[in-house]
């Protein structure tokens, strides 16, 4: 540990990088990054996505790392909380990304590639700018900076944004801060030795860790994930949670949950290994190593609880995700063990590691939401998390369970224990499917024409290959939901709050694009008409600076579109491939 000088010296360099940047505009962020992000590509070839982030006192980097468009989705919800409790203020994202006019690199032929750099700031202005990437074998050369004036609509944009909407506002209490050791050694000297004796304890328990997985030729992290959690639970057990409390966790475990939340700088959101299952031999040989170690250091104290604690918050995150891992700890946080207990329920942690089978409980009555758990050898039930199904309908999700190797249970015993986990998880009940707008305005022919002609203009304006599909209900080209606005683009109840809505006006032969805004943004009380929101183009985001028009489809084919709609969603609309304009 470096000394008391060295320290101050060292948070004194880190306060005036902060209030450098913090002072700096906007522009004068931007363009450092874009310094830097071309510097960076010319000594390696390529960009490590991150974001910068400013905010009140602290400035740091989030990587950016999501494996799939679900975890994109649930990147963006994650990180807008984060920014906000920490108070980020502003941000700069670079990264690379794929161009060509299929959506991602697929095996298209005449694919390109770009670096793109983001600055936004909190209520104020936005900056964008692109650069084409060559590559001539292992060569690669980074184009010149293209600053754009409109910012093209996408997610990025808008992490520092709440949105608008008619819910009411959740009220959560601060984000919990860093841990500050000397603080610490300063106010509690007589726990000094404990605190130091923990940092001991966790390189070797990690080294210890390093040693074990290195034995196998794969290794095994989600099995070494596993024997931590479980030792850890054991120690949590021997010490009771009225000592764990004393040791200055702050508000218990579910403090230890919303510290990996609000850091996503030090702890990364997503898996970071290949996903892989678990091997039961090294789970038990992992399991017994630790054990032994635990032993080894003599009675349990806040010394090896601590050290446990802070491999288990890393090796987690690496394994399963920092998001995961949270949600994880509020499962067997015996807090909410207790909860279960008070509602006649018991969580599946009381179990043996390796006792019992596991279960899936769904009730129509509350489908998406379902339970799982295990059920011990007597026959009596343990759960372990609410679990939400992506398959659309309630019988196919039925049909999925049954090819696995799990149980099933249906009925009432589902729904008994689906009303008992409503009471301790506080979810809400499914409502009742609301209609779609198509359903709402009771479209006809010449509804679906011009949705037709919509879909097919904008997919030329974003250069992109696009087949209409009348059965696919989110009416969605390159992830943006197409809406025709022949009197302003119109928002029903069913409509996402999270998604873009891009609003298209045909007029002579003309497709004119008017703007875009996020569900949220357009479902305000002013432009509210009876069940429905009615935005005039003057509300729509970008309005005036990001219109496009290009030539339409033909009449041909819109006739051909319209002989084929129904009052629904045509049951064989036609197949056309995406005009080039």
């Amino acid at each position: 540990m470096r000394n008391r000088h060295e320290r101050r010296k060292a948070a004194a360099t880190y306060r005036k990088k902060v209030a450098r940047l913090n002072t700096a505009t906007l522009d004068q962020h931007f363009d450092d990054v874009l310094r830097r992000t071309r510097a960076d590509f010319e000594r390696t070839g390529a960009i490590r996505p991150v974001f910068e982030c400013v905010a009140d006192g602290e400035r740091f980097d989030v990587p950016a790392h999501w494996p799939d468009g679900i975890s994109k989705a649930t990147a963006c919800a994650a990180l807008r909380d984060s920014f906000r409790r920490r108070g980020v203020n502003r941000y700069v994202f670079a990264s690379q990304y794929w161009v060509g006019k299929t959506p991602g690199p697929a095996d298209e032929p005449d694919r390109g590639e770009c670096v793109q750099v983001i600055a936004v700031e909190r209520k104020g202005p936005r900056r964008y700018a692109f650069a084409g990437i060559t590559r001539n074998a292992e060569t690669a050369t980074l184009g010149p900076w293209e600053v754009k004036g409109d910012i093209p609509p996408s997610w990025l944009f808008e992490l520092l944004e709440d949105g608008h909407s008619d819910r009411a506002l959740k009220t959560e209490p601060p984000p919990v801060g860093r841990i500050d050791l000397q603080g610490l050694l300063d106010q509690r000297p007589e726990h000094a030795a404990e605190l130091l004796g923990s940092l001991e304890l966790r390189v070797q328990l990690e080294d210890l860790i390093a040693d074990q997985v290195g034995k196998d030729a794969n290794g095994d992290p989600m099995a070494m994930f596993m024997a931590l959690e479980s030792v850890l639970l054991s120690i949590v057990k021997d010490m009771g949670i009225a000592v764990v409390k004393d040791m200055g966790i702050a508000k218990g475990f579910e403090g230890l949950a919303r510290f990996l939340r609000d850091h996503p700088d030090r702890f990364p959101m997503f898996s970071a290994v290949p996903e892989q299952v678990s091997s039961p031999q090294h789970f038990r040989s992992y399991k017994a190593a630790l054990k032994r170690f635990r032993c080894e250091k003599g009675e349990v104290g806040p010394a090896i609880f601590a050290a446990f604690v802070n491999m288990y918050l890393h090796v987690g995150s690496q394994v399963i995700g920092a998001l995961r891992l949270a949600d994880r700890i509020e499962d067997w946080d015996p807090a909410h063990q207790a909860k279960l207990r008070q509602v006649g329920l018991r969580s599946s942690f009381e179990l043996d590691d390796e006792e019992g089978d596991v279960f899936i409980a769904i009730s129509a009555g509350y489908y998406p939401i379902g339970v799982m758990g295990r059920r011990n050898a007597v026959g009596d039930l343990f759960v372990s998390s609410v679990i939400a199904f992506p398959q659309s309908d309630f019988a196919t999700a039925v049909e999925e369970i049954k090819k696995r190797r799990v149980e099933l249970i249906l009925g009432s015993e589902a729904k008994e224990l689906l009303c008992k986990m409503q009471q301790v998880e506080g979810f809400a009940m499914p409502a009742a499917k609301s209609k779609e707008i198509w359903e709402v305005q009771e479209w006809g022919p010449e509804e679906w024409a011009e949705q037709f002609v919509a879909e097919i203009a904008f997919s030329m304006a974003m250069n992109v290959q696009y087949l209409f599909d009348g059965n696919k209900l989110d009416r969605s080209v390159a992830g943006y939901r197409v809406r025709p606005a022949p009197n302003g683009l119109v928002l029903v109840p069913s409509d996402s709050d999270e998604e873009i809505f891009v609003a298209v006006r045909m007029a002579k032969g003309w497709a004119y694009f008017l703007g875009w805004l996020r569900g949220s943004e357009g479902k305000l009380p002013q432009f509210y008409q009876k069940n429905r929101w009615v935005i005039p183009p003057r509300g729509l985001a970008r309005y005036g600076r990001a219109s496009w028009k290009g030539t339409a489809p033909s009449n041909a084919t819109v006739s051909r579109a319209r002989s084929n709609a129904t009052v629904g969603p045509p049951p064989d609309p036609p197949l056309v491939t995406a005009w080039k304009t």
